[in-house]
């Protein structure tokens, strides 16, 4: 909080502390990634998520993608969002990462994808993304995966989000060494 004094305005002796400040609602943040660490990654599917269903929207969206960690270190590849209908999302169109900016995966038994960047779609000019996959399962048996992702605008307005389970497909992260 930001806050003066203004007392010799006032009389001598008076203290009047005002706040100077505007509430605004705090944007998540996405904790800084390492570089790319032989991270691949592919496959695709629908996640649904049952609480962003309404009258009009599924509840689900579709993703493909398929990363790896290219020469020197610099991730590439391709993601896609599409189908994309949740009950609060500004942005229900497909979208496209157009720059890969960080890529990395931890963990061997469950290995977990970290990926951001930038995007492309309709109502979101300056699109940003960050999208996390959990690959918790080989297959067709165990756990199904998960998928989130955030989706800002330009100006730091978030226009879409989704975690929720893989219904139908499987993403594979290859673990890596570490």
């Amino acid at each position: 909080m930001c806050t003066r004094v203004i007392g010799p305005l006032l009389g001598l002796g008076t203290i009047l502390l005002l706040d100077l400040t505007q509430s605004h609602a705090q944007q998540p943040q996405i904790p800084t990634l390492q570089v790319c660490n032989e991270t691949v990654a592919k496959g695709g599917g629908t996640v649904k998520i049952d609480s962003r269903v309404d009258a009009t929207h599924t509840g689900s969206f579709a993703i493909r993608l398929e990363l790896k960690c290219g020469l020197g270190g610099y991730p590439i590849g391709k993601i896609e969002v599409s189908s994309l209908s949740m009950s609060d999302s500004v942005v229900d169109v497909t979208w496209n990462a157009t720059t890969i900016e960080q890529l990395t995966s931890t963990g061997r038994a469950t290995p977990t994808l970290y990926v951001n960047g930038r995007c492309k779609a309709e109502r979101a000019p300056g699109c940003r993304f960050w999208l996390m996959v959990a690959d918790n399962r080989r297959g067709a048996i165990g756990t199904p995966d998960v998928v989130s992702f955030l989706l800002f605008d330009g100006k730091g307005h978030r226009v879409a989000y989704a975690t929720g389970p893989v219904v139908d497909g499987d993403i594979e992260v290859a673990p890596t060494p570490n």
